[in-house]
């Protein structure tokens, strides 16, 4: 526990996690959506919060478990979240990750490897047998996150769909997902789906200079910022933090050639995100290829290619995706995942001559 609350997978330092964030900002159409469900007494006990990563999806569902705490009557519950003061005691709870009401379920932390471990493990998702077995700590719902999903391995996703098909009596699921393609359609059946967009360019610059996050940014970097974070604020965070900007000129002057790659170059960018503590430049430097691999896999660099050349990409991209779970799932050369990035795209290009 920090002085500022649980530590949970995925935090950024400095950065006030979902359950200390006191608002929400964007997405009006989707919370006015739960808000009406809740206060129609219809509400659905499991809900699948769908959209791109860092968009605020935790966050909704954690207002909206603090919404239901604080009107277990839905009847006289608000059309609107409500706005509280410093010492209201159930956001000063859940701040703190001490709401008896509240589960939330993220990769735990390994004490001998001393980091979050890679999967949800299905003794995460167990935690809801004493949850829901005890008597309530408080009266009212009991609301489980599961945060992302995405993450969890198969006995994980066999356990909570498990409890999915026979909710406890006032219960609430909310489904975090980045890739909802990856949760098995058994759970996805049994859930209310609740697509979340990207944030708009204004809301986006809006989140960033709440939290000070593009303090003294020249205009072209803030422009450079908000289109590589597609609507991301999480995105956005890592790009201003840590010279991510710069990393990524780096990235494109190292792709200039690409056909008969620099290696003196690629071993220097290699070597600037595979330092110990560089864990976020390395993620950062995986999400600019893939979305340079993907912008060629499917036409959309804007230049024309034979299909046998979009072929030949989205097998680098099906190398890439390998690649990285490897060398996460067994703690491999992440440098020689980088090498091994440019060998094949410089095969790709090599190859469509």
């Amino acid at each position: 526990m920090s002085d500022t609350g649980p530590i949970i997978a995925d935090s950024i330092e400095g950065i006030p996690h979902p359950a200390q964030s006191t608002g929400l900002v964007g997405h009006e159409k989707e919370i006015a959506h739960l808000l009406r469900q809740y206060a129609s007494g219809r509400m659905h006990h499991a809900w699948l919060l769908t959209g791109p990563r860092g968009i605020g999806k935790a966050t909704l569902a954690m207002q909206m478990a603090a919404h239901v705490f604080r009107h277990p009557d839905y009847a006289q519950a608000p059309d609107s979240f409500q706005k509280t003061g410093e010492h209201d005691p159930v956001a000063g709870k859940i701040s703190a990750g001490s709401h008896p009401n509240l589960l939330h379920l993220t990769r735990p932390w390994d004490q001998k490897a001393k980091k979050f471990k890679t999967r949800l493990t299905v003794d995460e998702i167990r935690q809801t047998v004493p949850f829901f077995g005890t008597s309530r700590g408080e009266n009212g719902w009991r609301v489980t996150i599961v945060d992302p999903a995405d993450d969890m391995n198969a006995a994980a996703s066999n356990a909570l769909l498990k409890i999915l098909e026979e909710p406890p009596e006032r219960s609430l699921f909310f489904i975090v997902s980045h890739s909802p393609a990856k949760i098995l359609p058994t759970i996805r059946s049994r859930c209310q789906k609740l697509v979340m967009e990207a944030l708009p360019e204004s809301d986006l610059v809006e989140v960033l200079e709440r939290i000070g996050a593009c303090d003294g940014m020249s205009d072209d970097d803030l422009k450079l910022l908000v289109s590589l974070s597609q609507g991301s604020v999480r995105q956005a965070i890592i790009l201003a933090r840590d010279e991510g900007l710069d990393l990524y000129r780096k990235f494109e002057a190292t792709c200039k050639g690409i056909e008969d790659p620099d290696w003196q170059q690629v071993h220097a960018l290699a070597d600037t995100v595979t330092l110990r503590g560089r864990e976020d430049r390395y993620r950062l430097l995986m999400h600019f290829a893939q979305e340079y691999i993907e912008k060629r896999a499917t036409g959309r660099d804007g230049q024309e290619k034979p299909v046998s050349a979009l072929a030949r990409w989205a097998e680098v991209w099906e190398k890439l995706q390998k690649s990285i779970s490897l060398a996460d799932s067994y703690n491999l050369d992440k440098k020689q995942v980088i090498i091994n990035l440019f060998s094949n795209m410089g095969e790709a290009v090599r190859s469509s001559k």
